[in-house]
């Protein structure tokens, strides 16, 4: 009598070569993935915080080892893993057309997305409860922070401190992704954001007139978090 493979077997093997795609494209892409969630965390974290958070963001996105919710399944290519003809940023820097890339990048997204997130009965005087919990990397007796940029790069650190985290989101996702309109608002929704339409239509405010010139102040070092200046903390006296 043949002895058939069992479907479940199948499945896991499947789940388990979706996880070593995501791992691959986390590597692969880990500057771009850690820049996109530095835009989107609250600068209210203060800059080494918010490097060190990025990264965390970043590389808590697999799931874990052994987790029965770890088995994620690479999605299908879709208009959102890359960019389409006309979007802005799509001739430069063109974004990875992995399905996986797109995967991670949307957990990346939840994330720093959630560290914004309070539930009505938290009070708020505190930090959202993602922003509590400990997390890697942690650094002591050094602050990190990016490169100082300009008096530019400045005002549009001020400006996206301003809005709440989906519109830095939906901003970030159009100049450093180079995704269209429609592509960001599915994002979004897929992130659970609850007004993704309103949140694409206050940040295609945000850097006008010069979208160009906002577009390359994103990706300068102002807005790295993988090129870091070092200053000592507070010392003792």
């Amino acid at each position: 009598m043949p002895i058939h493979q069992p479907q479940q077997r199948t499945d896991v093997q499947s789940d388990r070569t979706g996880v070593r795609q995501a791992e691959a494209a986390l590597v692969e892409h880990y500057p771009r993935l850690v820049r996109l969630a530095y835009v989107v965390l609250p600068p209210g974290l203060g800059r080494h915080r918010r490097v060190l958070t990025a990264h965390s963001v970043v590389q808590r996105a697999l799931p874990a080892a052994g987790s029965k919710a770890s088995g994620p399944r690479v999605p299908a290519q879709s208009r959102r893993t890359g960019p389409p003809a006309g979007a802005e940023g799509a001739s430069a820097d063109r974004v990875p057309a992995h399905p996986a890339y797109g995967w991670v990048r949307l957990r990346v997204l939840r994330a720093a997305l959630a560290h914004e997130r309070r539930p009505r009965w938290w009070p708020g005087r505190l930090p959202a409860p993602a922003s509590l919990r400990p997390a890697l990397p942690v650094v002591w007796g050094l602050r990190l922070f990016p490169r100082a940029g300009g008096v530019d790069e400045l005002a549009l650190d001020r400006a996206l401190s301003a809005v709440d985290g989906p519109v830095r989101a939906a901003f970030a996702l159009q100049l450093l992704e180079g995704l269209d309109e429609p592509g960001v608002r599915e994002l979004l929704a897929e992130a659970a954001v609850a007004d993704p339409v309103g949140a694409v239509r206050r940040a295609a405010r945000l850097g006008r007139p010069d979208r160009a010139g906002a577009q390359a102040m994103l990706r300068s070092g102002e807005f790295d978090p993988c090129t870091v200046q070092t200053r000592p903390s507070d010392l003792l006296r």
